[in-house]
């Protein structure tokens, strides 16, 4: 089993100062890049050989169906070396997007490529945060636990300031394709990285026989389950992140489309729309870290909801660059004091041995209708309109903090 170390000398002092812990956040920025460019680049390597909402509505949905398999990513991270597992993640992924860029520059790219490169990015993706969100534990002293989350999110956010700026200026310089290669090349990096982690660790699996494997699988996948259900603090958070995630999936489903097809934004304008929100998005990363010794988590939780339903909205209705500038960075800013605290919420109520089976189930319960929401939003804003769809999509998700003024919530 893999269990959390004695803290180390280079563990108790300032999480900038701790080498292991830096180099996990560092891999982490870098693969947040790539990204970020990537998810630029792709509706718009979509839409440029099909021309429509419903097949980039398919794309986020086939990228969202290892969802339902997120548990099997927690008991994998779980009973096998986690660092090693980062690793065969990261170069799995650089391959994966150099053969689709390749593809793309020969002009042999198809409809069926894109497809199934979503969904073994999607599988990939959902192993590799399930190994990295029990392995930053073993890297910290838990009273510096949210503190690193903090900086993980500040990062992510930094990745969204430069990541969409970039992509979109690649795109208008060169084409869409080369914001693959940028992708690719992140994952190489971070993989590199990765071998920079020197720490110990004891597997708990070696071998199965057949007779037992199942039996073994079934209850461990079960022991995760019954903790999330158990732990009310996990569970209420869980049901409120999946109603507001249902409703942030529409809208992001349809933000490059609406951008682009309705506002008639050219891509590096929309890069810049990206980036821009991600500096406020920034503040409030590091902010979240000294808000949380003020407020209790679930009243953080229940502004940020709130407020990034209602700049979901907003933006709908928003049509120059200064509007949807401004409601994209209120709505990352919202997103990004959810993060952290739903992270440390996790990782503080859950022993180590059911770190990444209790963030799969998790993530596989808060996700679960993201294929649904990606293709009711492509078919919906097919039938009416991407601006009315989005604000059905801001609707659901500022209805959530509702769900944080019950008493059993607020209590937990």
């Amino acid at each position: 089993m893999q269990s959390l170390r004695q803290n180390s000398h280079e563990e108790t002092r300032p999480l900038y100062k701790n080498r292991k812990a830096m180099n996990l956040l560092g891999s982490k920025f870098i693969s947040f890049l790539g990204d970020q460019v990537y998810l630029l680049v792709l509706p718009l390597i979509v839409l440029q050989l099909t021309g429509s909402a419903v097949s980039m509505g398919i794309i986020a949905a086939v990228e969202r169906i290892p969802v339902f398999f997120q548990p099997i990513a927690g008991w994998i991270a779980d009973t096998y070396n986690r660092k090693k597992i980062l690793y065969f993640s990261d170069i799995t992924r650089g391959l994966l997007l150099l053969l689709l860029a390749v593809l793309y520059q020969t002009d042999t790219l198809e409809f069926w490529h894109i497809a199934a490169g979503a969904l073994l990015m999607g599988w990939l993706t959902q192993l590799h945060n399930a190994a990295g969100f029990a392995f930053l534990p073993h890297l910290v002293q838990k009273e510096r636990l949210h503190e690193a989350n903090a900086w993980d999110e500040g990062l992510f956010q930094t990745a969204i300031v430069i990541g969409p700026a970039l992509g979109g200026l690649l795109v208008a310089i060169t084409a869409p394709g080369a914001g693959l290669f940028l992708n690719a090349i992140s994952f190489f990096l971070t993989f590199w990285m990765i071998t920079k982690i020197h720490i110990e660790h004891e597997n708990k699996v070696t071998l199965y026989n057949r007779h037992t494997f199942f039996r073994t699988f079934a209850s461990e996948l079960k022991e995760g389950f019954k903790h999330v259900f158990n732990t009310k603090i996990i569970w209420y958070t869980n049901v409120a992140l999946m109603i507001s995630t249902f409703g942030t999936t529409m809208f992001l489903t349809l933000l490059i489309f609406h951008l682009k097809e309705v506002l008639f934004f050219k891509p590096a304008e929309i890069g810049f729309i990206l980036s821009l929100g991600g500096l406020m998005a920034i503040t409030g990363a590091l902010v979240t870290n000294r808000m949380s010794r003020i407020f209790r988590f679930q009243t953080i939780l229940m502004i940020a909801h709130l407020t990034g339903g209602l700049s979901i909205i907003g933006l709908a209705y928003s049509e120059t660059f200064i509007a949807v500038a401004v409601t994209n960075a209120i709505g990352v800013l919202a997103a990004c004091m959810i993060n952290p605290c739903i992270r440390t919420i996790r990782q503080t109520h859950t022993p180590d041995h059911l770190l990444g089976r209790v963030q799969a189930t998790s993530r596989w319960m808060t996700w679960v209708l993201l294929p649904v929401a990606a293709m009711l939003s492509g078919y919906l804003a097919a039938s009416t309109s991407s601006a009315f769809t989005i604000t059905i999509g801001g609707i659901v998700t500022a209805s959530t903090f509702l769900f944080y003024l019950l008493p059993t919530v607020r209590k937990a």
